[in-house]
């Protein structure tokens, strides 16, 4: 051995070749820290990578497991918007019925106002990686739900009102002209109230009402609650039936078939009061309807309420 040194002595195997080398202490040290150094710096390198792999692994994982989040939120998301689309339609019902026991309409800035939304939705966020694709909108089922809790809500209240309403005037809401007085009455009208070009005078006259094409013997219906003030045939109206509702409101019915009722009969909103006919100065089977307020013709446009629930 040297002093403060190493001899490294290579022989070849098979042979008597002898190759030496002196190698210093410091050598040798500073050859064991580069070679530290390197291993651990590839230990570093290789850890890291498998590191990702695995993690990718991982997730991958994940996102396969997660599929049935997925096909959930789908079925969820497709109830979600049925409900969206059922609530469209109890809101029109609601604004039907709100016109027809006199409440002042929902304003639509009230519908849209909220009762607070959905809280960590950047949290939500935060794991969309997890997820198989990109196409869950976490964020859109939180706004609709949202949405759905508020319209829920606010038509819960609005029906209460409704119903209130209802209790307080219920005589005078059933003695409102409200439903069409032949069945299929938005199929089957046939000349609108307003000037037209009469039928026999062939000059653009005023016309009082609906008129409603049906075959004769055609039911026809009261359209409120109320009392038979005339029924008798009359001049061009041939058979003629007009009914009292009370707060001013008259309806009157012409060109009937036959009558069902009496003057002094009670009505109720619904019940058959004769038939559809071509009496009187008609060109065709039909019924002409009219609502008069205090006297004077109104458009009964605004006095039709589908509050069907098909």
């Amino acid at each position: 051995m040297l002093k403060n040194g190493y001899k490294i002595i290579f022989i070849k195997e098979g042979k008597y070749n002898l190759k030496q080398f002196n190698v210093s202490f410091l050598h040798l040290v500073l050859t064991a820290g580069f070679l530290f150094f390197i291993s651990f710096a590839l230990v570093l390198i290789f850890s890291h990578q498998l590191s990702i792999w695995s993690g990718t692994s991982e997730i991958q994982k994940h996102q396969n497991n997660n599929q049935i989040i997925i096909d959930n939120y789908d079925d969820d998301k497709k109830r979600m918007d049925n409900l969206l689309e059922q609530l469209e339609y109890i809101k029109k019902q609601d604004d039907i019925l709100r016109r027809l026991v006199k409440l002042p309409p929902i304003h639509e800035d009230i519908r849209k106002m909220g009762y607070g939304g959905s809280e960590n939705i950047n949290e939500i966020n935060e794991f969309n990686y997890l997820l198989p694709n990109n196409d869950v909108d976490f964020d859109g089922m939180n706004e609709k739900l949202d949405r759905i809790h508020r319209l829920m809500k606010l038509e819960l209240l609005s029906y209460d009102e409704i119903s209130n309403r209802v209790k307080e005037n219920k005589e005078m809401i059933l003695a409102y002209p409200a439903i069409y007085p032949v069945l299929n009455g938005v199929e089957n009208l046939s000349s609108d109230f307003g000037y037209r070009r009469d039928p026999f005078s062939n000059k653009h006259k005023f016309h009082d009402g609906h008129d409603f094409s049906s075959r004769i013997g055609s039911d026809v219906f009261s359209t409120a609650n109320g009392r038979v003030r005339t029924s008798k045939y009359w001049g061009s109206f041939g058979n003629y039936i007009e009914i009292d509702h009370g707060n001013g409101y008259v309806s009157i019915y012409g060109h009937l078939s036959s009558r069902d009722v009496k003057i002094g009969d009670k009505v109720m909103r619904g019940q058959k009061i004769g038939k559809v006919g071509n009496t009187g100065r008609s060109t065709a089977p039909h019924l002409h309807y009219e609502i008069k307020y205090r006297n004077k013709a109104v458009d009964p446009s605004e006095f039709y309420f589908d509050i069907s629930m098909n």
